[in-house]
């Protein structure tokens, strides 16, 4: 059995809500601790929503092999990854981030995942949000 998600980026305390930290880019083996993380979610075989904190850096300001190597892993993880996770919500408190996400999700929604992305402002809505996505509504 694969190792316990790294807990300096993932809270399984309420699973089958798993609150993930997006790893800041000066993290030591940040890409590696997260995907390996992400594989210790999916080698429990049990359905589970993933609660997203995110970092203080842009998406696009991520170094190209780290995006490449998140990018590898997403495309062959898809087919697990499509049956067990029940939804991502993603949680910023702010109006413009939360504009932005809300278009790029809609990118990758339509080409890599099948269930459902959320925006939401703060933790008690995404743990509202992940709720209903784990109870099928």
């Amino acid at each position: 059995m694969p190792a316990q998600p790294d807990p300096d980026f993932f809270d399984l305390t309420a699973w089958p809500m798993a609150f993930i930290r997006f790893p800041e880019l000066h993290e030591p083996e940040r890409v590696a601790r997260l995907l390996a993380g992400l594989d210790g979610l999916l080698a429990r075989q049990q359905p589970f929503v993933a609660i997203w904190s995110l970092p203080s850096h842009d998406h696009d300001d991520e170094p190209h092999a780290d995006e490449k190597a998140a990018i590898l892993w997403i495309k062959k993880h898809k087919v697990p990854l499509n049956q067990l996770c029940q939804g991502y919500v993603y949680i910023t408190d702010d109006s413009a981030l939360q504009t932005l996400l809300k278009e790029r999700l809609q990118t990758v929604s339509k080409t890599l995942y099948r269930f459902p992305m959320r925006v939401v402002a703060n933790r008690q809505m995404a743990i509202e949000v992940a709720g209903s996505m784990l109870a099928g509504r």
